[in-house]
């Protein structure tokens, strides 16, 4: 087989696996976790059953996948390094903003409010899934330990300050956007402008 070969097929791979996972999607926000099935999955993506087990061995590994492609299409959003050059409201910005792009689409916010549901109905099953996801708040958190080796930030607990950073950012615009269906995000720059105040009061150094 040739390099051009297996390039085309890698890449048609690639493209069905992401036909299915839009599938899966539209499926679980519409029937819930529990109604959902492989075939109804693959009626909808427009690919047989075998497909489908192909490239997933069960629902509960095609549900794991669709975790983990939604995560990591937020965390594409912010590989923000730290730049000592620019204002922390600037980069604290892009941060709430790359979390906030789970939810400033109607396909995307649909999904988290799924996701949500499935977790809070199920403990168990949620920390089953959520294992297979790289930690959270990775990214920020070494954002933050650079933010203070530059002396811009003090803090006791990067881990902790990360926790109460995306605590704002949640409590205060992603769970009213999921509540009010998106329209609350008309109102969220004031929103957005004073948690990053609230945030730099709290943990940013006067020079």
């Amino acid at each position: 087989m040739s390099d051009q070969t297996k390039t085309r097929k890698k890449r048609d791979t690639h493209e069905k696996r992401q036909t299915i996972l839009v599938g899966a999607v539209k499926v679980f926000i519409e029937s819930g976790y529990d109604v959902s099935s492989m075939d109804k999955i693959a009626e909808v993506a427009g690919v047989s059953k075998r497909t489908v087990y192909n490239h997933f061995q069960s629902k509960e590994s095609l549900f794991q996948a669709v975790v983990n492609d939604f995560l990591k299409q937020r965390d594409q959003q912010k590989p923000i390094e730290y730049s000592g050059s620019r204002s922390l409201e600037e980069q604290l910005r892009e941060f709430a903003e790359a979390e906030l792009y789970l939810i400033d689409d109607p396909t995307r916010r649909g999904l988290s409010k799924f996701l949500t549901s499935v977790f809070v109905m199920d403990i168990e099953f949620g920390k089953k899934i959520r294992s297979g996801a790289k930690p959270p708040h990775e990214s920020f958190i070494k954002w933050l330990n650079s933010a203070q080796e530059d002396g811009k930030l003090n803090f006791q607990s990067a881990q902790l300050a990360a926790q109460i950073f995306y605590g704002l950012v949640e409590g205060c615009l992603t769970y009213a956007a999921l509540f009010t269906d998106g329209a609350s995000l008309k109102f969220k720059e004031p929103v957005l402008t004073e948690l990053i105040t609230t945030f730099i009061s709290r943990y940013g150094v006067d020079k």
